[in-house]
């Protein structure tokens, strides 16, 4: 079975994205332990950071940086644990 697409994303706090899945879920994704890699770390500055958005279901960065869904999808939180990583009630 193939994992959702990503059709929404935003900042949730410095490392964490809110992303909105096709299948109506809402998942929290920590970027902070992708920042060590050479290829995502650009995702250091918080200006270039704040350039995601979501391409053919992919969160994506300028410069062709992107998070495979099933990645995305499997590495994220849902419910109360998420929430109160990115301070919502």
């Amino acid at each position: 079975m193939l994992p959702p697409d990503a059709v929404d994303v935003s900042l949730c706090d410095e490392y964490s994205l809110a992303v909105h899945f096709s299948n109506g879920e809402e998942r929290f994704f920590d970027l902070t332990p992708l920042l060590e890699r050479k290829c995502y770390m650009r995702l250091k500055d918080s200006a270039f950071r704040a350039q995601v958005f979501v391409q053919n279901g992919c969160v994506t960065w300028p410069d062709d940086i992107d998070i495979d869904p099933q990645w995305l999808y499997e590495d994220s939180v849902t419910g109360p644990t998420g929430a109160d990583a990115c301070g919502r009630v």
